[in-house]
């Protein structure tokens, strides 16, 4: 039976932006650890405009146009992938095999089916790919994705954050929705910029974990697979690279704003004005006000869900202190943001931390 899909009106998407230059270094900083040539790659990636402000000694860019970072991070990931099944004496997981995969998968009838069949996938192709492995206990997906490397380095962990971050942005693609994360753990020591995690996967993630992993929601299992195999091949002609391809097809303007929100606030950035989120997604300040007001919610208020969200996850942690995690989620001193915490959940952080982690 055909799979009949929900085609429903697209909201507004924000237009494409700008990546931090400190990222894109980072990115460089590992091809040139290993051996490669940044200048080579930057040939290649026909970025030679780029090379005054990220590879010229006691110069910082600021910032890389969408476009170039998406063609800039397409050309490390590659390059370093191959190099880190090198040192593994296999061989790497091309763009045909990612795409086969994908192909695998845009059939099944649910997500739960989609992660299985990607599962199986990933047997037939070991070792160029990792097992996908789903637990759900008490609400909660856990999909992890277990490394059989022998040598866990920098360049391992870029292809393993870069491994969670596909399957993350592909699922929510698959299912029509921004899937918002609980968390992630990485089985290595923190080897990359904290922007640079962040930017990839917009959420805490804890390092020195048994395994490499992803945790959300376990509701969004059984949502129905939407996309079409028509729309996956637009997808894979700059999928996965091209990170601010939109997941969602009809998510609330609250709920796109709610993710940027988010993101930005896990990669250590203040989040966005009215007057620039109106920019970005195309509109006036007042209907931006106005489509929130019909949706019953503010921006004030999707920042201070976004900051208590944030801060709840860094709670449990205890490693942070208070004083950090007030930090963290972009307050201006430790009083304000107990306070604040207080106000949200009528409690004090230190109380809400003993509690939940008791």
């Amino acid at each position: 039976m055909t799979k009949r899909l929900n085609i429903a009106k697209h909201l507004s998407r924000p237009v494409q932006g700008s990546v931090s230059a400190v990222i894109a270094q980072d990115l460089l900083r590992l091809v040139d650890m290993f051996g490669h040539d940044p200048h080579d790659l930057m040939r290649q990636a026909e970025l030679m405009h780029l090379l005054p402000s990220l590879l010229t000694p006691g110069t910082m860019g600021r910032s890389l146009a969408h476009d170039d970072f998406t063609r800039l991070y397409a050309h490390c990931t590659w390059l370093l992938d191959e190099h880190a099944a090198q040192q593994e004496g296999r061989e790497p997981l091309t763009k045909a095999g990612f795409n086969m995969l994908c192909l695998c998968i845009i059939t099944c009838g649910t997500l739960r089916e989609a992660i299985a069949r990607a599962d199986q996938f990933s047997i037939l192709i070991g070792p160029r790919l990792s097992r996908l492995l789903l637990k759900v206990d008490d609400g909660v997906a856990k999909l992890t994705m277990p490394t059989v490397r022998r040598v866990r380095n920098a360049c391992a962990y870029l292809s393993d954050l870069t491994g969670l971050s596909t399957y993350h942005r592909l699922f929510g693609w698959l299912i029509g929705e921004d899937i918002a994360l609980l968390g992630a753990a990485m089985r290595y020591p923190p080897l990359l910029h904290e922007r640079t995690v962040s930017y990839l996967l917009p959420c805490p993630v804890r390092h020195g974990a048994p395994e490499n992993s992803i945790g959300f929601a376990a509701s969004y299992l059984d949502q129905p697979i939407v996309r079409s195999a028509f729309e996956l091949d637009h997808l894979l002609e700059r999928f996965p690279f091209d990170l601010a391809l939109a997941q969602s097809k009809d998510a609330p303007l609250s709920e796109r704003i709610a993710h940027l929100f988010s993101a930005t606030l896990a990669s250590g950035e203040t989040p966005a004005s009215a007057a620039r989120l109106a920019s970005q997604f195309g509109i006036s300040v007042a209907t931006l006000k106005r489509r929130l007001t019909a949706e019953n919610t503010t921006l004030a208020q999707i920042k201070a869900q976004a900051r208590l969200t944030l801060a709840c996850q860094l709670l449990t942690d205890p490693r942070l202190t208070i004083t950090e995690v007030g930090r963290r989620t972009r307050y201006s001193d430790t009083g304000a943001f107990r306070r604040a915490f207080h106000q949200w959940t009528g409690q004090t952080p230190s109380a809400w931390r003993e509690l939940h982690m008791g």
